[in-house]
C-alpha cells in the first residue's frame, strides 16, 4: 500500500503549498523526517534553505492596514529605519531625544500588531552631553515589501508612488519639520530632507504644491521651505500632535 509522502502531489503540495516542515510532515506520518527529505529529493521538490525553514517556524506576522501604511511611511520620511539582515522580515527602528515619543512609537506599533524587542535603550553621547533613546521592533515578514520599495538599493529613496495624507505628513512634520518664527514675520515652515537626494525632494515639493501648500527647495541644504502663507494652512491639515513633547512645533 502507498503511503502518503510517496504521493508526489500530495507531498508536493503538504510541503510546498502549505509549508509544512519536514519535521512537521513526518510527525503527521509517524515516520522519521529523513525519509520525507528523501521523497522530496526522489520527486525533485525542492527542499526550502535552513532560513526559509527557520522563518516559518518562528516568523512573525501582522496585518498591514492602510493606517499603519500612512502612519510608517510618515515615519519613513524622517528618521524612521526599517531594517533586514535576511532575506524573509525587516524590523521598525526609531532614535529620539525624548523617551515620551519612543514609548509613543512603541505604543501606536503595538497597536497595529507590532510588538517592540526588548526595552527601549538610552544613550548618553559624552560630545553633545546629553541623552538619546533608541526603539525597535520584532522583525515581521510584512515589513520586508515595505523595506525594498524605501530601500530598493540600500540607500533610503522616497517611493514615487507614495501618497501624502494629513497623518503620513503629521508624522513627517514631527521627525524632521520646525515652525521658524523669524523677527516681524509670520512663521514659516521647513522641512529638514537634506538625507534624500535632490530630485526626491523635488518631487515631494510637487505633491506638498497639489494640495495646496507653497513649497520651495532651499538649494543651499536640500530642505523644503513652506512659506508664511501656507504654514498655518499646513499644520491645520495635519492636525493635532499627538504627544507633549513636540507640541512647540504647533505653537503658532
Amino acid at each position: 500500500m502507498q503511503k502518503l509522502y510517496q504521493n508526489k502531489d500530495w507531498l508536493y503540495n503538504i510541503y510546498t503549498i502549505k509549508n509544512l516542515s519536514t519535521v512537521q510532515v513526518s510527525i503527521l506520518l509517524k515516520v522519521n523526517d529523513e525519509t520525507i527529505r528523501r521523497w522530496l529529493h526522489k520527486f525533485n521538490i525542492p527542499v526550502r534553505s535552513y532560513g526559509l525553514a527557520k522563518h516559518l517556524k518562528y516568523g512573525n506576522h501582522c496585518q498591514l492596514s492602510s493606517e499603519m501604511i500612512k502612519w510608517l511611511n510618515g515615519e519613513l520620511l524622517g528618521d524612521g529605519n526599517l531594517y533586514s539582515r535576511s532575506s524573509y522580515s525587516a524590523n521598525f527602528r526609531y532614535g529620539s531625544k525624548y523617551f515620551e515619543y519612543c514609548q509613543y512609537v512603541s505604543d501606536t506599533l503595538k497597536c497595529f500588531g507590532i510588538e517592540q524587542s526588548g526595552k527601549i535603550n538610552k544613550r548618553y553621547h559624552k560630545d553633545r552631553n546629553c541623552y538619546s533613546y533608541f526603539y525597535q521592533s520584532r522583525r515581521y515578514a510584512e515589513l520586508l515589501p515595505i523595506r525594498k520599495q524605501w530601500y530598493p538599493e540600500g540607500k533610503k529613496i522616497i517611493p514615487k508612488d507614495l501618497k501624502l495624507t494629513p497623518l503620513t505628513l503629521r508624522q513627517h512634520y514631527i521627525g524632521d519639520g520646525s515652525l521658524v518664527h523669524p523677527k516681524k514675520a509670520k512663521p514659516y515652515i521647513v522641512l529638514s530632507t537634506c538625507g534624500f537626494s535632490i530630485s526626491d525632494v523635488e518631487w515631494l515639493i510637487s505633491q506638498l504644491n497639489e494640495l495646496g501648500f507653497k513649497a520651495t527647495r532651499m538649494s543651499s541644504n536640500n530642505v523644503i521651505h513652506i512659506s508664511t502663507y501656507s504654514a498655518k494652512a499646513f499644520l491645520n491639515y495635519i492636525g493635532e500632535c499627538p504627544v507633549e513633547c513636540y507640541q512647540y512645533k504647533w505653537n503658532y
